[in-house]
């Protein structure tokens, strides 16, 4: 995936690539936030989500995003033992896409990898052109064509 920061104004993305089928590929606008490690983590919570659509059961996801791996495999741990808090009790940046991302993981026997990004991988790179395709796309949110800076929409 790739956010695309045009400073004032971010605009991001996911996109996804369906290994084997690409009417399973997304390039969809991001809600709520736009930023790059939000594109990375809903663009999992998408892949997962296509995945139980078709009732896959399980799957190797690829990713460039270690942030993602590391929360995803590592962190959530921590996070769930703490009530979805870290440790010292401050609030989880992304923590509600994470809890998503968390639930539908759950639900699945995931494998998950990390691929350099921009490093010739076909798959990366159909991701990053779909999700530039996808922050091109306009969205209406709360009735306007515009973007916000809550944290409250666009959840996986």
């Amino acid at each position: 995936t790739r956010a695309v920061n045009e400073r004032v104004r971010a605009r991001g993305a996911r996109g996804a690539v369906a290994h084997g089928d690409s009417r399973g590929n997304a390039a969809e606008r991001l809600l709520g936030r736009q930023t790059n490690q939000r594109a990375e983590i809903q663009a999992a919570c998408k892949a997962l989500q296509q995945a139980k659509e078709k009732n896959i059961k399980k799957l190797l996801i690829y990713t460039d995003s270690m942030f993602t791996i590391n929360g995803i495999t590592k962190w959530v741990k921590d996070w769930k033992l703490n009530g979805w808090r870290l440790k010292s009790g401050g609030k989880i940046v992304n923590g509600d896409d994470f809890v998503a991302l968390d639930r539908l993981n759950a639900e699945l026997e995931v494998v998950w990898m990390y691929i350099p990004g921009h490093a010739g991988y076909t798959g990366n790179e159909e991701a990053d052109r779909l999700s530039r395709e996808g922050a091109a796309k306009p969205h209406l949110q709360h009735g306007r064509d515009e973007d916000d800076d809550d944290d409250d929409d666009g959840f996986c």
